[in-house]
């Protein structure tokens, strides 16, 4: 797989004539995922999808109409032994002659390995994310990973949910080349986390993709919070599960402090509105203190400190700027 991070949407509706769902079955299907699709109850076969494309592995989310989707014999002379963990909105009922049928729950993830027969069918694709990795990023972190079984992943432990939410963040962020092998790691580390590590990995797993997307998980709250003037790390860990000591040492790793990055991102958004029409009208003070910078004197010190200019200045400066 390529390691430059690009992304690949493929979409039956832009599909017509009498050929179509053959032409799905056999580009989309056989060719591109390596799999056979079957339509089920019915229905006509659709899906839209848009993939990323990381080192040793793809993410991928999108939409489908009821179906099934089957690695077969045939299909196994590839020889690809590659895992994909998917999650689908209403669950995935899974077949294989190496284990009993399972359905699991709505929402909740399902291991499927290409080195063996299976049928994985699902009645409900309102959304699905999912991850096709090399088995190879994953055998030198976890035991067994040959054996491991569909439901290997408990939906409700913590690094199942860090790596759900990781996967839906890179499926709709833009990659460079340069992030794209990170974001490869994070994947691996966070899936081996979830999966059950070795012990001579453990903490090196915990020091990359764990720790990635905890702190991923912080900024996001803190992006929906920040107007709040009493966000904190006491606040912020009592709704992740994290102690507050621990999310103030993931921020000093990376050279900062939660304070700080609060901070940061306050003076951005006042900075921003400043140079918004929508906001000419309403007083320097109302816009800091909605934004939870309740300190004037505190605010105007630290606003000309990162822009060099007051706030009434970057104000002026927008107004005078022509529009268009």
């Amino acid at each position: 797989m390529t390691a430059s991070g690009e992304r690949v949407e493929l979409s039956t509706d832009a599909l017509g004539g009498r050929d179509r769902e053959e032409l799905i079955r056999d580009y989309y299907g056989r060719i591109c995922m390596r799999l056979d699709l079957v339509p089920v109850d019915g229905n006509e076969m659709r899906f839209n999808s848009v993939t990323t494309l990381l080192p040793g592995m793809s993410v991928t989310r999108g939409a489908v109409a009821p179906m099934a989707w089957e690695r077969t014999q045939a299909l196994m002379a590839d020889g690809n032994d590659d895992l994909a963990v998917s999650w689908i909105a209403g669950g995935w009922r899974f077949e294989s002659r190496r284990a009993h049928a399972l359905e699991t729950v709505p929402g909740a993830p399902c291991i499927m390995p290409l080195d063996r027969a299976w049928r994985a069918e699902a009645r409900q694709g309102e959304w699905t994310v999912c991850v096709q990795l090399s088995r190879r990023l994953l055998e030198p972190l976890v035991r067994h990973v040959e054996d491991v079984a569909p439901d290997a992943l408990r939906p409700d432990a913590p690094e199942t949910r860090l790596l759900f939410d990781y996967l839906q963040a890179v499926s709709r962020t833009p990659l460079t080349p340069r992030l794209a092998p990170l974001v490869s790691q994070h994947i691996a580390d966070l899936l081996a986390a979830a999966l059950g590590t070795t012990r001579e990995v453990e903490e090196i797993v915990a020091g990359r993709g764990v720790r990635a997307a905890r702190l991923r998980a912080i900024k996001q709250y803190i992006e929906e919070n920040v107007a709040n003037a009493r966000l904190s790390a006491e606040m912020v860990g009592r709704h992740l599960g994290m102690s507050p000591r621990y999310v103030r040492r993931l921020f000093a790793e990376t050279g900062g402090s939660l304070s700080d990055y609060v901070t940061d991102r306050r003076l951005a958004l006042i900075h921003g509105r400043l140079g918004d029409p929508r906001f000419a009208g309403q007083p320097i003070a109302d816009i800091a203190f909605g934004l939870g910078l309740v300190e004037p004197s505190t605010f105007y010190r630290r606003f000309k400190a990162r822009y060099g200019l007051t706030p009434s200045e970057v104000r002026a400066a927008d107004l005078r700027r022509p529009a268009g």
